[in-house]
């Protein structure tokens, strides 16, 4: 494993996170960050990174590892910044749709730890299959316009 685009990862997975937590927290929106959050920010940052050309060529395995480890580092940092803030809220507006998170802090603190390393492990496992998905639509995207060039220099 590459250390540096651990590093790299990590810090562009945490900052994606942090803005979908925060972006959560808007009513209609909340559900599609959450769910963007849970299945396809694995994919999101390894794209990023593909498009600024920081990583090379990745085979199906790596994808799905690096998928997996964004995933995980993401949704940690999607409850660092979203956990706080819904607790706030519903220990302000007592009717509001985030008082059953102040209600899980008011449970105790190592519980609500607890929940979210699980539900970290597994938007780590739904980024890792996205990811690994991701690899495969792109491979084969390559290989059809690989396809097509050579049919382009092959007529001329």
């Amino acid at each position: 494993m590459n250390l540096r685009l651990l590093k790299q990862i990590s810090i562009l997975s945490v900052i994606l996170g942090a803005i979908l937590g925060l972006v959560t927290l808007i009513p209609y929106i909340g559900v599609l960050s959450f769910l963007i959050c849970v299945f396809a920010a694995g994919s999101l940052v390894l794209i990023y990174l593909q498009k600024l050309e920081l990583i090379g060529e990745l085979d199906t395995r790596a994808w799905s590892i690096y998928g997996a480890i964004s995933g995980f580092v993401a949704f940690i940092g999607f409850s660092i910044s979203f956990v706080p803030l819904a607790t706030i809220i519903g220990m302000i507006v007592k009717t509001s749709y985030y008082l059953g998170i102040s209600l899980m802090f008011r449970m105790g603190f190592f519980i609500t730890i607890l929940m979210i390393f699980f539900v970290a492990i597994i938007a780590a496992l739904m980024n890792g299959f996205g990811s690994m998905t991701t690899s495969y639509a792109i491979s084969l995207y390559k290989s059809q316009q690989d396809e097509q060039n050579t049919d382009k220099t092959q007529q001329r």
